[in-house]
């Protein structure tokens, strides 16, 4: 069985899941899915991701969630992305993590037999051209092959 670590900061999206389940042909798949309670992203790098994308509303405004809201928003997605991945045909199961979701994935890479690493975001050029964006923070950590790319796109960032 070939087992995908995937972290993801919002549900997964159909086209994400659908890349996913055809990635490896016919092999069976198992995904472990990470989702981070209160994606803990820099503020003023947030907004200037917004500003630079185009998104001047989601810039100013404030989105702060109590811990307890955003547990449950997290385990929203979790639930929500399960049941798309398990409608494709892949076995998958998925947890909340902290707001910094790098340790708890290193931590999953060294608990599973991971064969890869995928992490779906929406685009965050600031993190990623700083690298500072998860999937480099997790580069520097783990030794396996990892694949990142922009929600509900084809768009591979690395």
């Amino acid at each position: 069985m070939y087992t995908i670590l995937l972290l993801t900061e919002d549900t997964l999206v159909e086209h994400d899941v659908t890349r996913i389940a055809q990635l490896h042909g016919t092999d069976d798949v198992r995904v472990e899915l990470l989702v981070p309670a209160d994606a803990g992203h820099n503020r003023l790098i947030e907004a200037l991701d917004d500003v630079a994308l185009g998104r001047l509303r989601e810039a100013v405004e404030d989105d702060d969630q109590s811990p307890e809201e955003a547990e449950r928003t997290a385990m929203h997605d979790v639930n929500a992305s399960l049941e798309l991945l398990r409608g494709a045909g892949l076995e998958a199961e998925g947890l909340v993590t902290g707001s910094d979701p790098v340790p708890a994935t290193v931590e999953a890479a060294k608990r599973y037999d991971i064969d890869e690493i995928m992490v779906v975001t929406p685009p965050h050029l600031i993190e990623a051209g700083l690298h500072r964006d998860w999937a480099s923070r997790l580069r520097d950590e783990v030794a396996l092959p990892l694949l990142h790319f922009v929600s509900g796109t084809d768009q591979v960032i690395s």
